[in-house]
């Protein structure tokens, strides 16, 4: 019995390798059962409850294993936060915090009023205002201590409640509006932004951006407002310069703010990674390369960033191959993209799968039909995990692979099963019927294979963007076309592109 999402498996799954050393060192014995439990699902690939309950079978594991998996979840968690003891700001507040109320609680009020103090300044250095109410409370109670004459209305204290609870409020605010425009951008086919929410959404911007100028915003509040207003140009008005300023604007904001990116690290890196999609997108190619050594030295030292770098490959990938660069691909790539997965498990991920596109497109230009085929497989064996449009896209990409090597005969069987697997699509892709009728009069010796691909190129001009449509409008069609049309294999087209 497979569970994929196994809280206990994901949880040993996300340990790095110098906590499940400390974890072993610490919190481990060789005659515990919890240790063995641990070894186990730690070496196990996939999850499967009856794998673990077989293996022990002549213990009391077996019969119990929901009270030993929670035991060892309880067990693994106190080991993490021993092992970051002090290591994030916000792990320093919460443990400054549980110091204050020790020394309280044994009348040590000057040393409590000391750590209040020093708790303080971290809160409001690193912005960390959800922790600053427990501190003016602490604070506030420390006065009544020294000064019992003052009154209540004579707090000054008090003020600051407002204050970051104004701040806080703002900050979950912008937030809100960013995580609202993003997600309209990551479905821009099916959310698009009405005229009412873009008059809504940027009167807000801009009154928040008066607050900048003003000189009157938080950090925090300066890094969402950014982000808001590059999703709303992407969305309105489509204009990639604009959005490339605010993007720049986040990156600078935590360059001139260094504090901020040892406490937001994956912030931080979700900034210069969006910020180097604007680069690739409006061809500033200097700042993408500096800016992918950036990110590549950033995950060095914070390596718990290291899964995260299939993003910046695929950026490389996709740059290289824009550029013409195939041998770099091969040379510098394929084996490290390859290992990354297998190290991480990322198989079953999409990001992976895109890298893999690129790779058979690039050894179609190089004309390696083994190691286009050799994808291809992979390709198939991930669509499983992948939007339904990306199984129709393959099987194009293989009818295409064939094509170039004038496999004609495995075209035309290939084309038999597919056209049996249109029939079934509950979703009827007409763009993905019409590749394969495509195919069909390509293939057949009484048509003018140059007419086609134009008439081809007439219906990709009408066509109602689908799925099918897309893909293959991002990684192949316009090249694919152009070699009909002006009879060349489509690897001598892919050799000659060199977007600069």
């Amino acid at each position: 019995m497979k569970i994929p999402t196994d809280n206990l498996f994901q949880l040993i799954q996300a340990m790095t390798a110098s906590e499940k050393r400390y974890f072993k060192r610490h919190y481990a014995s060789e005659k515990s059962i919890t240790t063995e439990l641990f070894d186990f699902i730690n070496n196990m690939k996939f999850y499967d409850e009856e794998e673990v309950k077989s293996n022990f079978s002549q213990s009391k594991v077996s019969k119990n294993l929901k009270v030993y998996k929670v035991q060892l979840t309880d067990l693994i968690l106190k080991s993490l936060i021993s092992y970051h003891n002090k290591k994030s700001i916000r792990s320093k507040i919460r443990i400054g915090l549980e110091e204050i109320e020790l020394l309280l609680a044994k009348n040590l009020y000057n040393l409590a009023h000391n750590r209040v103090k020093k708790i303080k300044e971290i809160c409001l250095k690193y912005e960390e205002h959800e922790y600053i109410f427990a501190i003016l409370y602490y604070e506030i109670l420390i006065n009544s201590f020294f000064d019992v004459q003052l009154k209540l209305t004579e707090y000054p204290i008090l003020e600051e409640f407002d204050q970051y609870a104004d701040k806080i409020k703002n900050t979950y605010r912008l937030k809100k509006i960013n995580f609202t425009l993003n997600d309209k951008s990551n479905n821009n086919l099916t959310e698009k932004i009405s005229k009412e929410e873009e008059v809504f959404y940027t009167q807000i911007l801009e009154k928040e951006n008066e607050k900048v100028i003003a000189g009157e915003s938080t950090f925090n509040e300066q890094y969402y407002l950014n982000s808001s207003f590059s999703l709303i140009t992407k969305l309105v008005n489509d204009d990639p310069e604009k959005e490339y300023d605010y993007k720049k604007k986040n990156v600078v904001l935590f360059e001139t703010h260094p504090h901020f990116i040892e406490n937001h690290t994956t912030y931080y890196y979700a900034a210069l990674y969006n910020f180097l999609i604007c680069c690739r997108r409006t061809g500033k190619h200097d700042e993408l390369e500096s800016g992918i050594e950036k990110i590549k030295t950033l995950t060095k030292e914070y390596p718990f960033l290291e899964r995260n770098l299939i993003f910046v490959y695929y950026l490389e990938i996709k740059h290289n191959y824009q550029k013409g660069n195939y041998k770099v691909l091969i040379d510098g790539f394929e084996n490290t993209i390859i290992k990354h997965i297998k190290k991480h498990n990322q198989s079953e991920e999409s990001l992976p799968s895109l890298c893999f596109i690129y790779f058979t497109l690039t050894h179609l230009a190089l004309d390696n039909d083994q190691k286009v085929q050799f994808y291809l497989r992979r390709l198939h064996a991930m669509s499983k995990q992948l939007n339904p449009s990306y199984s129709l896209f393959f099987d194009i990409l293989e009818l295409v692979s064939h094509y170039e090597t004038k496999d004609f005969e495995i075209i035309h069987n290939l084309l038999i099963s597919l056209k049996r697997k249109a029939k079934k699509l509950k979703d009827q892709d007409t763009f993905y019927s019409e590749m394969l009728d495509f195919f069909t009069a390509l293939t057949s010796q009484e048509t003018d294979n140059v007419v086609l691909a134009q008439n081809m190129r007439l219906k990709v001009g009408n066509s109602t963007q689908n799925g099918v449509f897309n893909l293959l409008n991002e990684f192949l069609l316009e090249d694919w076309l152009t070699a009909i049309e002006h009879k060349k294999a489509f690897s001598e087209i892919l050799k000659n592109r060199n977007v600069t």
